[in-house]
């Protein structure tokens, strides 16, 4: 894909630690070109910000057609606006782009406490945000808004009323130990949240902002834009450098690192909570899925060590006895990793190794319980969201897919490809075990195989095999 150009709209910070230098910084470290559009040439310091120096309007529009002239724009943040006059020129401007917009609403300077007038604020909260598509607040912005409202569900809420697309309440600046932001739209909400820490960096949230325009520039769904950009910004702050007074946000265009990933849950109880399984091993193997019984004899006795019953849409009568009848025949073999799809209170009343479950059971799941009734747990995952809510529960395993087309099932993500795999694989490496599924035959097993993930899920190429002995004894074969 050729670089998607995202236009910035900010101010100059003179000493490079916020605004449009942080803006560039952060779209160019994510492949995206940044043409930056100026909205103010601000006078400030270590010691605080003395005037914000706003272009007039003739100026900053003559500045936008150039800005335009010769790329096609694929995302827009916006960082600080200093007047009402500038605030109509944007509000122009986006009405000439149908693109993702990201605002980080500065409404007042981090150095200098130096707030804007009540008349812009009021501008931006009834006239823009109906052009917004993600909106990028901290508490105190988010209150000034929402008319002093300071519980920020109903303060996002009333934002998404007045027509804007989607909120994130940044948290960063609280008091608490976890650095946790709230993501809502009309269509689902979510906390992200992290260790915050003890560092006081310059320009994180004009990062955080246009780490997401330019994810969103890529196409990226939202939810990972969010989570993605939380990683780049905690892995900015964690290796700030300190120039003159500041401790300075770094960039980098390196694969996410684990231990940048944020977790995530969907309710403020949930942010925090410790959840211990038990371990598998790091290489789970050739893991078939089957739909009945008699496929786990057969299988185990091909020598499959790892598998999973997964029985949809049968009653509980008729579910029960399959189930203990797969934990028998387990047992007759030697280190059988049998995991249960989805019915997990049926998995601890029969004594299973493990369950497994997709992201809709993981949330209706009672984790804590699972947990402490010592089954190991799986979870499905097929975006960077759902693995940061994956790491909230601290599974035993992680499931990624589907990486090929896949006829199996009714799959609502695209093929992940053995390139995000290899990216997980690194990323997990000696964390969590990693299954690969979704469309995996021999031939591709072997092409897995050299990303060093160390198990692949199957169901067709054993299931629907001519002969599903010769076809799991070269699976085997392949994977030792």
């Amino acid at each position: 894909m050729s670089k998607p150009a995202v236009l910035l709209i900010g101010g100059l910070d003179p000493q490079g630690c916020a605004g449009l230098s942080v803006d560039i910084q952060t779209v160019q470290h994510h492949g995206a070109h940044a043409v930056p559009l100026t909205t103010c040439l601000t006078e400030q310091t270590s010691q605080g910000l003395t005037a914000l120096g706003s272009l007039d309007p003739e100026q900053f529009m003559a500045q936008y057609r150039s800005c335009v002239a010769d790329f096609e724009i694929n995302a827009i943040k916006i960082g600080l606006i200093p007047n009402i006059a500038i605030a109509r020129c944007i509000k122009t401007i986006l009405e000439q782009h149908a693109v993702p917009v990201v605002l980080d609403p500065v409404l007042s300077a981090t150095s200098g406490g130096r707030r804007l007038d009540s008349e812009l604020i009021r501008f931006i909260a009834n006239d823009m945000l109906p052009k917004i598509s993600l909106l990028t607040p901290n508490q105190a912005e988010l209150a000034l808004l929402s008319d002093g409202e300071s519980d920020c569900i109903v303060a996002s809420q009333l934002l998404l009323h007045r027509g804007l697309d989607a909120c994130l309440v940044t948290g960063g600046d609280g008091d608490d130990q976890w650095a946790t932001d709230y993501l809502v739209n009309a269509k689902y909400h979510f906390y992200c949240y992290q260790d915050k820490q003890d560092k006081h960096v310059r320009g994180t949230g004009c990062c955080l902002a246009s780490s997401i325009a330019s994810q969103l520039a890529f196409k990226q769904d939202l939810r990972d834009a969010v989570v993605l950009a939380k990683a780049y910004v905690s892995r900015g702050i964690r290796t700030a450098e300190q120039i003159g007074p500041y401790l300075v946000l770094s960039h980098s265009g390196e694969r996410v690192q684990l231990q940048d990933m944020p977790k995530l849950c969907y309710s403020q109880q949930g942010i925090g909570k410790e959840v211990q399984f038990p371990s598998c091993s790091q290489d789970l193997g050739i893991y078939p899925v089957v739909d009945n019984v008699d496929w786990v004899d057969k299988l185990l006795d091909e020598g499959i060590q790892t598998i999973q019953l997964r029985l949809k849409a049968i009653e509980q009568p008729i579910r029960i006895p399959q189930i203990k009848q797969a934990i028998a025949s387990s047992a007759k073999h030697n280190d059988i990793a049998l995991f249960i799809n989805d019915y997990w209170q049926d998995a601890i009343d029969a004594g299973a190794y493990g369950v497994h479950l997709g992201q809709e059971d993981l949330h209706d799941a009672d984790v804590f319980k699972i947990a402490q009734s010592g089954l190991r747990l799986g979870v499905s995952t097929h975006s960077y969201w759902e693995l940061a809510r994956a790491l909230a529960v601290n599974p035993s395993y992680i499931a990624l897919g589907p990486i090929f087309e896949t006829n199996s099932k009714q799959m609502p993500f695209s093929p992940q490809g053995i390139a995000r795999l290899e990216l997980w694989v690194k990323m997990l490496a000696g964390h969590y075990p990693l299954v690969a599924i979704g469309g995996i035959n021999l031939e591709r097993a072997k092409q897995l195989k050299q990303t060093g993930v160390g198990s692949v899920a199957m169901i067709s190429a054993i299931t629907q095999a001519d002969d599903y002995k010769q076809a799991t004894r070269d699976l085997l074969s392949c994977w030792q």
